[in-house]
């Protein structure tokens, strides 16, 4: 992945029931709109799992934590594969069973990444097309839901 300046935000409002967790990715600050969210219990598992990997892979992260959320500021390369990696997820009710997905993206064995990543700006022009509602993500639910679908598709017959 090429190098570029600015952070991504991985943000995540936990809850004491999981069902009403939410996880989201925010560029290029904190105040920006959200790219892409998901909730309940996988977004719970979902964030453990990037605090995992980002640790076991030794890639540099600061967290701010307030009474319910957190948010992550993570390098761009890394918050880019994070973002491929929650599209590629989103219409997957276990999503961690592609979580070697994110592991290869991040550390760049992972065959068709440039591409991979460009379906986020596939997805952002879907969620134009269709009419994003101000205040929302900018992907949607509707493109998400197609998106994720073609990448977990693709992701299936790469054999990863």
């Amino acid at each position: 992945m090429e190098k570029r300046k600015g952070e991504y935000y991985v943000i995540y409002h936990g809850s004491k029931n999981p069902k009403k967790s939410m996880l989201g990715i925010k560029f290029p600050s904190l105040e920006s709109p959200l790219y892409i969210k998901l909730g309940g219990r996988r977004a719970r598992d979902l964030y453990k799992h990037i605090i995992l990997t980002l640790d076991n892979l030794g890639i540099p992260y600061s967290t701010e934590k307030g009474s319910f959320h957190e948010a992550l500021r993570v390098p761009w390369a890394a918050g880019l594969a994070i973002t491929t990696f929650l599209l590629a997820v989103y219409s997957k009710r276990k999503p961690l069973a592609y979580a070697h997905f994110l592991d290869k993206m991040l550390t760049g064995g992972m065959p068709l990444s440039r591409h991979l990543t460009n379906m986020t700006e596939i997805a952002l022009d879907l969620s134009e097309y269709l009419g994003n509602v101000k205040g929302r993500p900018l992907i949607t639910h509707k493109s998400a839901a197609v998106i994720s679908k073609m990448m977990i598709n693709l992701l299936n017959a790469l054999h990863l």
